[in-house]
């Protein structure tokens, strides 16, 4: 095999001289006819990547229409989260030293369960001492109500009895006064009587002085008999006796004029009595009088016992309020207090929310409210999930959130940028098997699906939440 000819410089060359490197003879080109191996990959890899491209482009472009559809026909936000209502318990107008902690954070309780309790013993000793008040003021009542029973029975025995005291006591006097007058008749007729015998007596004895004197002397001249002497001096004698008599007559007469002075006597004290009587009677109907403040002060002995009562009650609930307990079904998701610490009223030891009322709030901007109604689906992409939820909004608020600020913006000096602003919308979350898993602060993003909602969906929802929010005020009726 011969050597390959070397070119004229190569041959020219001098001996001492570097000697250069022929370059390499390219490849044989092939005839003009069908193409190589190589060339035909690359015609169908230009191919592909047409095809290739293209099919992206169809894709992209499909992807492209969607995504401007769904974002034309739907509101989307990152600005939401989901919320619940988290309630701080607090002991209520109590203070004192944790003594016991029941509950730790994450715990789930019922409603009415004890959660903490406050040193319950200063709260125990009121208890008793408003107890002992109680007790006294109602044996004080008793008291008073059997002091009040006693007057009703015995003021109407008093009045009575005086009554007919009084009553006897006037028929007394209406005697007294008829025994005067009959011992003033009676006195007044004897002394008339008395008084007519001894006139008469007197009459009869001067007839017999007269007959007397007239017989003796015709006695001395013996023109009469002896015996008729005799006769007219015992008929003398008789008229002298008479007229005696009757002077004694009239005497005792003129003496039973005392009788008038001591029936007198006796109209005068049965007028005192009768007085006295009356008297009697006024101070047993002021009875009456006593029975009424009797009465009024056995009202007030009532009050007073209901006062005690409500003073025990008050008591006793600053003891239950010792007990913290849950005010509905919740979740204890704080504790701000530890076993020891001293808990004042009002101050929060612990926080909880009911996990049946989480939802998500949603801070849509104003420029995204169009298409938003009442009602609408809601698709929720929740980071914590890999598989959205669904929803539905239940109402949009009537005012900006910045409205609310703690600072709101002031524009009034003619300083102002726009800013859009951003408008609340509460969300219901559907349930389905991750309802317990969910937990209130967590953030999604979300797509309102526009439409004319539905208004009697979204007013009966916000019932529900009002009614599973307001459940737990009726706790204690």
């Amino acid at each position: 095999m011969q050597p390959p000819a070397q070119s004229p410089q190569t041959a020219s060359a001098p001996q001492n001289s570097p000697q250069t490197v022929a370059p390499t003879a390219a490849p044989p080109v092939p005839a003009t006819g069908s193409p190589g191996p190589t060339a035909r990959g690359l015609v169908v890899a230009r191919i592909a990547g047409i095809a290739l491209a293209g099919v992206l482009g169809v894709v992209a472009l499909l992807f492209g229409i969607r995504w401007v559809h769904f974002r034309w026909t739907h509101s989307i936000t990152e600005d939401a989260f989901i919320e619940a209502h988290i309630v701080n318990v607090a002991p209520q107008s109590v203070s004192g030293h944790l003594v016991r902690y029941l509950v730790e954070e994450n715990d789930r309780v019922e409603q009415g369960q004890m959660l903490a309790e406050v040193d319950p013993i200063p709260y125990r000793d009121q208890v008793e001492m408003a107890r002992g008040k109680v007790e006294t003021a109602e044996a004080e009542l008793r008291r008073q109500e059997a002091a009040l029973e006693r007057l009703k029975l015995e003021v109407p025995l008093q009045v009575e009895i005086a009554k007919r005291t009084l009553a006897a006591s006037l028929t007394d006097h209406a005697k007294a006064q008829k025994s005067l007058e009959l011992t003033r008749d009676d006195v007044e007729k004897g002394i008339d009587e008395a008084v007519a015998g001894l006139e008469a007596s007197k009459a009869d004895l001067v007839l017999a002085e007269q007959e007397f004197s007239r017989f003796t002397n015709l006695f001395k001249e013996d023109a009469v008999a002896l015996r008729r002497s005799q006769e007219v001096t015992r008929s003398r004698d008789a008229s002298v006796a008479h007229r005696k008599a009757a002077e004694v007559k009239l005497a005792k007469a003129e003496s039973a004029k005392l009788k008038i002075d001591v029936s007198t006597r006796d109209v005068e004290v049965s007028e005192t009595a009768n007085r006295k009587a009356k008297a009697s009677v006024d101070l047993a109907e002021t009875g009456y009088a006593q029975i009424h403040e009797v009465e009024l002060l056995t009202a007030v002995k009532r009050e007073a016992v209901k006062e005690a009562l409500q003073a025990l009650t008050t008591a006793e609930d600053q003891l239950e309020y010792t007990h913290l307990r849950a005010p509905f079904p919740a979740v204890v998701v704080k504790r701000y207090r530890h076993l020891g610490d001293f808990a004042s009223a009002g101050v929060p030891i612990l926080s909880l929310y009911n996990p049946d009322l989480l939802y998500v709030t949603a801070n849509l901007e104003e420029t995204r409210l169009t298409g938003v109604a009442p009602g609408n689906f809601v698709d929720l992409e929740i980071d914590a999930f890999s598989k959205p939820f669904v929803g539905r909004v239940v109402w949009i608020n009537k005012s900006t959130g910045a409205q609310f600020a703690l600072m709101p913006r002031n524009v009034v000096s003619g300083e102002f940028t726009k800013v859009v602003q951003r408008v609340p919308v509460r969300i219901q979350i559907e349930r389905d098997e991750r309802w317990p898993l969910l937990r209130a602060g967590l953030s999604l993003r979300l797509a309102i699906a526009h439409g004319p909602g539905d208004q009697a969906w979204a007013d009966k929802a916000a019932r529900e939440m009002i009614e599973i929010e307001t459940r737990y005020n009726l706790s204690r009726e």
